[in-house]
């Protein structure tokens, strides 16, 4: 019995300590929540030599707001290295809920390999502002390296070590993808670098080797064509005709080919010139195609510009062919060259409100061409051809992209392509716009430097 009532005093006495402690939890949970939450003015607490009163000061409510806010880990350190005061981020990044960080030692935070950094920060932290990479252990026994910055602040009348501390997972992933593309580039510049190689070697065949042979079965086929035509049946005579248009337009296409791959790899000589003077050199050339077709070429108010004069002449040259070769039947061809100075501002504008072509706001868009800080000299060719239809703006520039036959209208579909790289090399922008059987524009933009 005694043993009984002994064992119930016991427990009694167990109780009232148990309800005691719950009630010392209740009240420091409370204390707690009203520091993070601002909502106490003084605190008090001791030590054994005295008491301390910790206010709130609007500096410290302050400091505590903005750190709070931060998406970085904020901890304040006494001097033995007790954590204050710590943000709701550094409690997430070591895994712990925030009542169980303060009053901790942060050093158990640290991992060991980051210790001896710890220790240096923490030394110099009271003097200067210092730091350094160290990582983090967490409650689940991962490690995270951060940047620690540490410095000494004044809170409430008391020096404290303020630490912040930068999350470095995501900054390293990005390092080691960065590394990653990096190395990516450089296999792609190696495999674009022999393929460089590779287009040299086949850019001098075509202009050698594949030319020679293509010659000379066009000389041997006009010679038995000349010599041996009356001895050839009809047949036979198709057949070599066949044979000399083949062989006739596999070396426009070589030649073409040569012409397109060299244009942007070519020697860039720049030369103010007035476009009216290569307009004269392309009238010359076509001198004959001109009269044959009765067709006249009219420019005016052409402006004067930096250009490679070479391609320049070239891309006239692409552009009048391409009017020649699709005129109106018994329709003599008329040609359109005129050019005026716009500001690149305006176009930019223009833009904007909606009043460039559909064509010219998609290059804008894609290519970034304009520049506000550039004049441009807009040069406008139009022709009274058949045209092409509006859904073909785009696509006549692509190398090879044919509208009709070759047999009604021969050619390598590389004329255009050549045009847009030319203009491309004079860091500007062409345009093309047309409706069927009402001709075709091209709109061709050169900066003026």
């Amino acid at each position: 019995m005694k043993n009984n009532k002994a064992v119930l005093e016991e427990t009694e006495k167990l109780k009232k300590e148990n309800k005691g402690l719950q009630q010392y939890l209740r009240e420091a949970k409370a204390t707690i929540d009203a520091v993070k939450t601002g909502t106490i003015d003084a605190l008090m607490g001791s030590d054994k030599k005295k008491l301390k009163v910790y206010t709130e000061t609007a500096t410290d409510k302050t400091y505590r707001t903005i750190i709070e806010k931060r998406h970085e880990g904020a901890v304040t350190l006494n001097k033995n290295g007790t954590i204050l005061y710590c943000n709701s981020y550094f409690a997430n990044m070591v895994k712990l809920p925030l009542q169980k960080v303060l009053g901790t030692k942060f050093k158990k935070y640290i991992n060991n390999s980051s210790l001896e950094n710890y220790d240096t920060l923490f030394k110099q932290g009271w003097k200067v502002y210092d730091q350094d990479e160290v990582c983090l252990y967490t409650n689940d026994g991962k490690t995270i390296p951060v940047l620690m910055s540490v410095n000494r602040l004044s809170l409430d009348n008391n020096l404290v070590l303020s630490i912040i501390l930068t999350d470095l997972t995501i900054r390293n992933k990005n390092q080691e993808e960065l590394k990653r593309r990096t190395m990516q580039l450089e296999e792609k510049n190696k495999e674009l670098e022999s393929a460089n190689k590779d287009l040299t070697s086949f850019t001098y065949i075509s202009s050698h080797d594949l030319q020679e042979p293509l010659r000379k079965i066009k000389n041997f086929v006009s010679v038995l064509l000349k010599e041996e035509k009356k001895k050839l049946s009809d047949d036979g005579k198709k057949y070599l005709q066949k044979t000399y248009e083949t062989a006739n337009g596999m070396q426009v296409l070589i030649e073409d080919l040569i012409t397109y791959t060299t244009a942007k790899d070519a020697e860039r000589k720049f030369e103010k010139t007035n476009i009216t003077n290569i307009v004269n050199e392309v009238k010359k050339y076509f001198e004959d195609a001109l009269l044959k077709k009765k067709a006249t070429i009219e420019a005016f108010n052409l402006c004067e510009s930096d250009i490679i004069r070479f391609q320049f002449r070239q891309l006239l040259q692409n552009l009048i062919s391409n009017s020649l070769k699709f005129s109106k039947p018994r329709i003599a061809p008329h040609i359109l060259i005129k050019s005026k100075i716009v500001s690149g501002r305006k176009l930019i504008n223009n833009y904007v409100n909606g009043f460039l072509t559909s064509s010219l706001a998609g290059r804008h868009n894609s290519q970034q061409k304009l520049s506000p800080e550039n004049n441009y000299c807009h040069i406008i060719y139009s022709d009274n051809g058949i045209g092409f239809d509006p859904q073909y703006n785009e696509r006549i520039f692509e190398v090879f992209q044919r509208l009709h036959s070759k047999e009604k209208y021969p050619g390598t579909g590389m004329g255009l392509a050549i045009c847009k790289r030319i203009v491309e090399n004079h860091n500007g922008f062409i345009t093309a716009s047309g409706k069927l059987n009402k001709g075709a524009r091209f709109d061709i933009y050169i900066p003026i430097t």
